[in-house]
């Protein structure tokens, strides 16, 4: 639950009110979470076994779609991306092999490659690939900021794969490791109204050993739009007093629930009414104190 105070005095009859400024700031200290839009996401795949490039199975087997979330801390002027994101990609055909690379069959997957290499051709299919992304506090300008400081990870709630087959050589590969954006392009944060737009290129380069050291290299790049609901800035009115008689009123999203508490002597606190909502921005309460001080807080 969030404190509302708004900082105000009136004189009248040695009759004191004061209503508590917004503590913590105007960003909440929890992550922001982002919902990717899979419509406007995707990642390309390219890479190579022993040296040789991976090809296409098929038609859109080496580009997938992604949806699921991002999580990031916002401050004034900061964005950090804070871990427990969720970058999912879509099952987009059956590649393959099939899972495990126990045969030359076709079974859902995220990306199909082919890769011509000395020992013949390799086929190889990517599953239940997801990432994770973090980063260190990145200065956000004018709605802009550097994304090559972040840091992609295949995510550890699922088990991401690489199922590769040839007539030598069949197995599976647990995708794990990090990789960090290699990117120039800026990222950026839009808001329009109540969506706040986050989009991000992305070039991560991940490193594998199949069949000998660091044989087998994974890129994935392209873009990641994601957004969320923003709430409305907490606007709090001058409070009126007529006879004891204590107005408040002030905007902020339609269709939350405030309480309004007070205290007499700030220590202790009480509460005055425990769901004061509005259909609308405009939201009001009422109520009579009778004391000669008074200290309000909004907690919503």
């Amino acid at each position: 639950m969030k404190d509302t105070n708004v900082s105000c005095r009136r004189l009248a009859a040695s009759f004191t009110i004061g209503l508590l400024t917004l503590a913590g700031g105007l960003f909440p200290a929890a992550a922001d979470v982002f919902t990717i839009n899979p419509a406007l996401s995707s990642l390309a795949l390219s890479g190579s076994i022993q040296g040789s490039s991976y090809t296409a199975q098929g038609t859109g087997s080496l580009t997938n779609f992604y949806a699921g979330t991002i999580q990031a801390s916002q401050t004034a002027g900061t964005i950090q991306f804070t871990g427990a994101s969720l970058i999912t990609a879509q099952t987009n055909g059956n590649w393959y092999p099939a899972v495990g690379g126990a045969a030359l069959s076709t079974a859902p997957a995220d990306y199909g490659a082919t890769v011509s290499t000395v020992l013949g051709t390799v086929y190889a299919a990517l599953r239940q690939v997801q990432f994770d992304v973090t980063s260190p506090s990145i200065t956000v300008t004018s709605g802009q900021f550097s994304p090559a400081g972040l840091t992609f990870q295949f995510s550890t709630n699922v088990t991401s794969t690489l199922d590769y087959y040839n007539s030598f050589t069949a197995g599976t590969k647990t995708l794990t490791g990090n990789a960090t954006n290699n990117v120039a392009t800026l990222a950026t944060l839009a808001t329009v109204g109540s969506t706040q737009t986050l989009t991000l290129s992305v070039n991560a380069l991940f490193t594998f050993t199949l069949i000998s050291s660091g044989d087998t290299l994974v890129n994935v790049a392209g873009r990641i739009v994601a957004t969320r609901t923003t709430a409305a800035p907490l606007v709090i009115q001058q409070p009126t007093i007529t006879n004891h008689v204590v107005t408040l009123k002030w905007q902020s999203t339609a269709g939350q629930s405030f309480q309004v508490l007070l205290s007499t002597n700030l220590p202790a606190w009480k509460t005055n009414a425990s769901n004061v909502t509005s259909a609308t921005t405009n939201y009001t309460w009422t109520g009579t104190n009778l004391a000669q001080i008074g200290v309000y807080r909004l907690v919503h």
